[in-house]
Order: C-alpha cells, then sequence, then structure tokens
C-alpha cells in the first residue's frame, strides 16, 4: 500500500468517478486505474465497481477511503506543523460551525486569524452533527463548534465545552400561536427542526415525551438554516433556536419567540476534534483568535453584545 495508491482512492470518493479523480491529480484516467488495481491487488479485495454512470465503493473501499483520508490527513498536518516551525505557515483549516457561533464570533475571529495567518486557507461547513461527525472521522475536518457528540469513554472524539444556553421556540411575529404560553398547546403543530436524524428520537423524549406530550405528527428535519428560515417565514412551521441565535436573527426575518413559560431545552456549545489526533499549529491559532473574540465580547461595553451574553454562561 503507498502513499499515491491512497491519494487517487480519496481522490476518486471526493470526485465520484475515475476521469474527474485524474483531472484533480493532473494524471491520466490510465494511470488512476492502475493504481487502484494495484491497491486492490496489496489488499486482496475488490475496493470499487466500475459502470457505465461512474463508480461505487464495495464495503472493502469504503472502510479504506476512511484510512486513506485519515493517513493524508495526518501528513498535511504534519507538513503544516513544520512550515509553521520554519516561519512559513500556510495549508488549509477546515472547521465546522454551528450557525449562531457564525453570526456572532466567528467574523471577528476570523480577521483577527487572517492578521497572524494570512497565507492558511480557511474553509467552513455548517456544523450540524450529521455533517461534522462523518468528516471529523476521516479527517477532513480539523474541528467543529458547536453541540457535541454523545459523550462515552470509548468516543472517538474528544470536546472542551464554550457555552451552555437555553433555547426558545420561534415562529413568523403573525403565527397564529405567538402569543402562546406553554409548550403543550403546540402539540399539533408542524415544527422545522435543525435535529440530526439520529438523534431524533431522543430529542423527542426530551422536548415532548417527558412533558407529557404527544410528539407532533409532523417533524421536518433540516440540515441548513437557510431552510428552516425559508420554510419558517412563508408557513406556520415552528422551530426551535438557541437564545442567541434568537437574540441575533428574529429582528431582521420577522421571527418571533414565543412567550413560553417552559425552559425549552438546554445546549452545549463544544469545541469537537478527534481523540488522539493532536491540533495543528493553524487550529489551535484559530482557537486563540476564537477565544480572545469571545472573551472581548463578554466585557464589551456595546448593548448588542451584553444582550447576546446574557443569553449564554461561559464554560471555558
Amino acid at each position: 500500500m503507498k502513499l499515491h495508491q491512497l491519494s487517487t482512492l480519496a481522490a476518486i470518493a471526493d470526485t465520484g468517478s475515475i476521469r474527474a479523480a485524474a483531472r484533480s491529480l493532473g494524471l491520466s484516467p490510465a494511470a488512476v486505474t492502475k493504481a487502484m488495481r494495484e491497491l486492490e491487488a496489496d489488499m486482496r479485495a475488490p475496493l470499487i465497481l466500475r459502470g457505465a454512470s461512474g463508480v461505487a465503493f464495495t464495503e472493502f473501499g469504503r472502510a479504506l477511503v476512511v484510512h486513506a483520508r485519515l493517513v493524508l490527513g495526518q501528513l498535511q498536518r504534519a507538513q503544516a506543523e513544520i512550515d509553521a516551525l520554519r516561519g512559513a505557515a500556510a495549508g488549509k483549516l477546515s472547521i465546522g460551525v454551528t450557525p449562531w457561533v457564525a453570526l456572532t464570533f466567528l467574523p471577528p475571529a476570523v480577521q483577527r486569524f487572517r492578521e497572524r495567518m494570512p497565507e492558511v486557507q480557511l474553509e467552513f461547513f455548517e456544523g450540524l452533527l450529521a455533517v461534522v461527525q462523518p468528516r471529523l472521522r476521516d479527517g477532513s475536518l480539523d474541528f467543529s463548534i458547536g453541540r457535541p457528540p454523545p459523550a462515552s469513554p470509548q468516543s472517538e472524539f474528544h470536546n472542551v465545552p464554550l457555552f451552555s444556553t437555553h433555547s426558545a421556540v420561534v415562529a413568523r411575529r403573525d403565527h397564529p400561536k405567538a402569543g402562546c404560553r406553554s409548550l403543550l398547546e403546540l402539540e399539533d403543530e408542524q415544527w422545522i427542526l435543525n435535529w440530526d436524524a439520529a438523534s431524533r428520537e431522543s430529542m423527542a423524549d426530551k422536548l415532548f415525551r417527558r412533558r407529557g406530550m404527544r410528539v407532533p405528527h409532523t417533524i421536518l428535519l433540516a440540515h441548513s438554516l437557510a431552510v428552516v428560515l425559508g420554510l419558517l417565514a412563508r408557513t406556520d412551521m415552528l422551530s426551535i433556536f438557541p437564545w442567541p441565535l434568537v437574540e441575533v436573527l428574529p429582528g431582521r426575518e420577522n421571527l418571533w419567540a414565543l412567550p413560553l413559560r417552559e425552559t425549552v431545552d438546554e445546549t452545549i456549545v463544544s469545541i469537537t476534534s478527534r481523540r488522539g489526533v493532536p491540533l495543528s499549529p493553524a487550529a489551535e491559532c484559530f482557537l486563540d483568535c476564537l477565544r480572545e473574540t469571545i472573551d472581548e465580547s463578554a466585557h464589551s461595553q456595546d448593548p448588542e453584545q451584553r444582550r447576546l451574553f446574557h443569553s449564554i454562561e461561559l464554560l471555558l
């Protein structure tokens, strides 16, 4: 098993075809095909299935892609660390980020980071668990800032808590239930939620069943804040936002936090990375910039910043 073979395998996974992988690597399709045949011979297992519509990975191929990306990612981190020690920091930093952090602390943290490491390319993904966990696992994401995966002694991820905050039920301002005071009155409503499919049942239990409520019949799942905002603005659907997101969005999106008596949900925002994999110097620098931004915001005289911190508890 050779490095160029792993690079070829990862390129096929990223692009979806032999020809596209060849273009991305600057090779001929024949060279890519040869590398894959050699890798299959080394593994003594079929890795890809070739068809008219492209390639599909076998069970063996899917497993090896994860390890290939980890190996390639770790080599990139090693190169970045050596470059940083030589004073020539470059490379790429990939980060998952939850929407409300993206709308509040991220811009000044990015600006601060760009001043310190202008040659490092930044890449961001909206940080829902369903999006960031596979990327953290295969090494294509350096860390994420958002709701952490379930903790356990055997967890493959390492979490450092940043904040805790409660949530609110949100609807458009002229929603028929805009003045509702109790969650119980909402069990027949339609919901659009930023939940991951894997955590749907546990979240439904936490939010509805434990309060003696039926789980609403209609719960649509969205992996994008833009989708949620679009549906809230033009339908009678409800959603659940962390309070910091409530503070920065509804005024300009014509949304409203229902004045419920109950505490809806507690959200923990953490820095999550792959356990046992040291962060690169660029990643450490970015987190320093984020912490400095948060610390300055916590002591700001700006009334908008004070309102934001009224709704969160720092766990740094």
